[in-house]
């Protein structure tokens, strides 16, 4: 048993290099307050800020639509527009046609959608979960500013540009993110955390961006919110998000909102971070959760709370077999469906095989035709809470 153990644990370092939300111990500990744009055109600006990011065309009252004019910007453009075009017939179409059949009843009850180990991954999110008010994203990694628009030049620009690229690499191609390699290509004077990447899904999903805020988690566990950007750094960025208000593309007077906050999710960090554990206690009830490429996190005993209050919380759970393990859910609360086929998992995980998932897959299970989570990415469980019970 203590040889199992070990290898458990060396097994779950490992993990950490591949999470949306790996625990490592922070180095920096100082702050960046950043002034924010005025009041005045606000919400156009952000908006504007998201396209040109996501590489299309600002509207005309954009205050720098000189930027798209650089050649730098029409070539980053026309490149991303054929590396968009592949991921919309390879996956986002299928996984919007599979969520309108499969999940059509949980859409239409999915009021708050939480994502623990999420990064900035609004992309799967909204296309599994197109009619949420709420989104609730966690990850480890800072969750940065609004980039600068007036100090975008001919150099900075291209720089911007390459850390966008490699930011995004693996989620386009892999369908999840690296938490290694974003937490480096995020932190840089081009890109400081996940909020321009999140900006960009909005826009590229053909979301409106209509307000952007600081937003932290006080000690009581509630939100607060403000108009002046600080980038955390360091422990100090734990507990520490924003809040974005936006509307869905067919509906441009609901406004929504997204929330995304850096945070270690560890048992012995939620001691120390109280209000992030109040927060948690306090979520609406009935949210649906979705988990995706989560390194077998919620298996380990080290994530006890975050996963009791998954099972506590959710109406519903998305997850691939890399999220909580099938033995922890209670066979009498909640009816599974099952989807692809189970395989051990990749080698760096091959440790959390699940003997009882294996067999439950044996019963039978429907196909699908788009890559979740590691490896194939070749299995999807979804689970429902069986009402009154």
């Amino acid at each position: 048993m203590k040889l199992q153990k070990l290898i458990f644990q060396a097994g779950l370092a490992l993990c950490c290099c591949y999470s949306a939300c790996s625990q490592g111990p922070a180095k920096e500990n100082n702050i960046k307050i950043i002034k924010e744009v005025p009041v005045k055109n606000k919400n156009s600006y952000y908006n504007n800020v998201a396209l040109f990011l996501a590489g299309m065309k600002t509207d005309t009252v954009s205050p720098f639509n000189n930027l798209v004019n650089k050649y730098q910007w029409i070539g980053y453009s026309k490149s991303f527009d054929s590396i968009w075009k592949k991921v919309e017939e390879k996956s986002l179409l299928k996984i919007k046609n599979w969520s309108d059949t499969e999940l059509a009843d949980v859409n239409n009850q999915t009021k708050t959608l939480f994502y623990p180990f999420s990064g900035p991954d609004f992309l799967y999110a909204t296309k599994l979960f197109p009619k949420a008010n709420k989104y609730i994203l966690f990850g480890l990694e800072k969750t940065g500013s609004v980039p600068d628009m007036k100090k975008l030049n001919d150099k900075t620009i291209s720089g911007l540009f390459v850390s966008i690229n490699k930011a995004l690499e693996e989620i386009l191609n892999s369908s999840f993110f690296i938490t290694k390699q974003m937490s480096s290509e995020l932190n840089n004077q081009d890109i400081d955390g996940v909020l321009p990447v999140i900006m960009l899904f909005m826009a590229r999903t053909g979301n409106t961006v209509k307000d952007i805020r600081n937003a932290n988690i006080g000690i009581d566990g509630k939100v607060i919110v403000a108009d002046t950007f600080i980038v955390y750094k360091g422990a100090n960025r734990y507990g520490k998000g924003v809040e974005i208000s936006f509307s869905a593309p067919d509906n441009d007077t609901t406004i929504k909102k997204l929330y995304y906050f850096s945070a270690d999710l560890t048992d012995q960090a939620l001691l120390q971070n109280t209000g992030c554990k109040v927060y948690l206690q306090n979520l609406d009830t009935n949210v649906t959760t979705l988990i995706k490429s989560a390194s077998y996190l919620l298996h380990n005993s080290l994530f006890t709370y975050v996963r009791n209050t998954i099972l506590n919380k959710s109406k519903a759970v998305l997850q691939d077999d890399s999220g909580i393990a099938y033995h922890f859910f209670d066979k009498s609360k909640w009816n599974f469906q099952l989807y692809g086929t189970y395989e051990k998992p990749i080698q760096v995980f091959s440790y959390c095989y699940q003997k009882d998932l294996n067999a439950a897959y044996n019963g039978g299970s429907k196909a699908f035709n788009f890559k979740y989570g590691y490896g194939k990415g070749l299995n999807m469980l979804l689970a429902k809470k069986v009402i009154n019970k």
